[in-house]
């Protein structure tokens, strides 16, 4: 991705949000009012699923933001070494990854009550986190400009 890639970034961004938004619409009609959000030994904590859909979409957006504006930052003002390169890709690739644990938890919920699917939607969700920041991370290490070497001393 070279310079103008920066346009590429936001573009593939926001087009994520916008099918998360799109499924959560979607699927709306078979999720559950509730959704299991904590899972501890004493049992799994329920609560209202569309806050806990916003608040994914919104964190992910934010962590998707700061990537974008820290690759546009570090890489306009020449700071692009191994170190920024690092953290851009872990912002954007955690903005991903939490997409992925909204995504994978409305799905495990569709057409169930929250009590009959328990704490399953946390564990998926998880997983969905895992998998898209450990598929996307390579893919965007990679894709990115190439960081400059660093030079020790004087």
């Amino acid at each position: 991705m070279k310079r103008s890639g920066i346009g590429r970034l936001i573009v593939i961004s926001g087009l994520a949000i916008v099918a998360y938004a799109v499924l959560y619409a979607v699927l709306r009609p078979l999720l559950p009012g509730q959704l299991a959000r904590h899972a501890g030994p004493d049992g799994a904590g329920y609560g209202p699923l569309w806050p806990a859909a916003l608040v994914i979409g919104s964190v992910a957006a934010i962590s998707l933001l700061i990537g974008i504006l820290a690759y546009r930052d570090f890489y306009s003002l020449g700071h692009w070494y191994p170190g920024p390169k690092a953290i851009v890709v872990c912002f954007l690739a955690a903005g991903f990854g939490i997409l992925s644990l909204g995504a994978s938890m409305l799905v495990t919920v569709m057409g169930r009550q929250a009590q009959e699917a328990g704490s399953l939607p946390v564990g998926i969700g998880l997983l969905g986190l895992v998998v898209a920041f450990g598929l996307s991370a390579p893919v965007l290490a990679w894709s990115l400009p190439r960081a400059k070497q660093e030079t020790l001393g004087a």
